[in-house]
C-alpha cells in the first residue's frame, strides 16, 4: 500500500472515531484498533509524506483530546454514583431555578410479630 493511499484511510479512520467520540458510542472504539495498527504500519514501511503525517498528527491530538474527555466525563460519573450509593444528597434544581436535595428515601426494618 501506498503511503499517499495508508495517509488517506487513516485520515478517514480518525475521523470516523472522532464522530463515534462526539455521539459518546466508545464501543464501537475497539474494533478500530487493528485497523489503525495495520495502517501505521504501511506508513512506517513507506516515504516520507510530510504533509500527510502533519494532518495525521493534527487528526490524533483532536481525537485525543476528545477521548481524554471522555474518560474524565466516565470518571465523574463513576464518582457521582459512588456518592449516591453512599447516600449523598442529590441535588437538582426546580422549573423556577432553585437549587434542591432530594434525600434518600430512609429505610426502616418494620418487625412484625
Amino acid at each position: 500500500m501506498s503511503v499517499d493511499r495508508a495517509v488517506a484511510r487513516l485520515e478517514r479512520l480518525l475521523q470516523e472515531e472522532r464522530i463515534f467520540l462526539l455521539r459518546g458510542d466508545l464501543q464501537r472504539l475497539g474494533p478500530l484498533v487493528p485497523r489503525k495498527e495495520k495502517l501505521l504500519r504501511a506508513l512506517m514501511t513507506g516515504q516520507d509524506d510530510r504533509p500527510g503525517i502533519a494532518r495525521l498528527r493534527a487528526l490524533s491530538e483532536r481525537n485525543q483530546t476528545l477521548l481524554q474527555a471522555a474518560q474524565r466525563g466516565i470518571g465523574a460519573a463513576r464518582t457521582r454514583l459512588d456518592q449516591i450509593a453512599r447516600g449523598t444528597p442529590v441535588g437538582t434544581y426546580s422549573r423556577t431555578g432553585e437549587k434542591t436535595q432530594i434525600a434518600r428515601p430512609v429505610q426502616t426494618l418494620q418487625r412484625r410479630a
